[in-house]
């Protein structure tokens, strides 16, 4: 009787390998590009932020060297126009006091007289260099015409005051600032001329007083 010989097992089949997946048939699409709506309004929006950067320096450059010598000048014309205003207060004071001596209190009157008069062509001054300041800032045409009336009431007074050339000069003031004054609606522009005609007229006028 032979020995039985041993079986042995089969061996384990390999593991299976899981199947590739199938490559797709629709590919990923790309990015759209931007449209061109969208690039014509960041061009915009760049022009736009320039032009309000331009505007501004533009104003910028206007009150530099429009705006803020008139302002200088006009408190410089205050500044006279208050030293004169005690100045007058002062001759008033003295006629009042010396009403003995006539011909002393003449000689003060004619004084007091003639610095009326100059302390009437700076309020016309300083009133005009007003309207100056209001047309520069291009918003203000009320304003200017207030203070073109206002130079006009101390020029009335001034050209019953006067006589002879000075009194024709006086008139001549009068017609530019009615010309000004008509002007400020319909031309701006214009007005703004004939103020700085005025007010060179005026600084005249003021240099002939104080030769007189």
């Amino acid at each position: 009787m032979t020995d039985a010989t041993p079986v042995e097992p089969p061996p384990e089949p390999p593991p299976a390998v899981p199947p590739m997946p199938a490559p797709s048939l629709h590919a990923t699409p790309a990015p759209k590009p931007a449209s061109r709506s969208g690039a014509w309004l960041r061009r915009a929006l760049r022009w736009a932020t320039g032009l309000v950067v331009v505007f501004a320096l533009g104003l910028g450059a206007t009150w530099l060297a429009q705006v803020r010598p008139l302002h200088l000048r006009l408190a410089a014309l205050e500044e006279e126009r208050a030293l004169l205003d005690a100045r007058v207060a002062e001759l008033q004071a003295k006629v009042s006091d010396m009403d003995a001596v006539r011909a002393e209190n003449a000689s003060l009157k004619v004084g007091q007289a003639k610095m009326e008069q100059h302390l009437a062509v700076l309020q016309a001054m300083t009133a005009t260099a007003q309207a100056q300041v209001s047309l520069a800032s291009g918003a203000e045409l009320a304003k200017a015409g207030a203070a073109l009336s206002q130079a006009d009431g101390y020029l009335a007074e001034l050209e019953q005051a006067l006589a002879g050339s000075m009194q024709d000069d006086v008139r001549a003031l009068r017609e530019r600032l009615a010309m000004a004054a008509g002007e400020l609606e319909s031309d701006p522009f214009a007005a703004r001329r004939d103020v700085e005609v005025l007010a060179n007229g005026l600084e005249n006028l003021k240099r002939q007083l104080s030769g007189a």
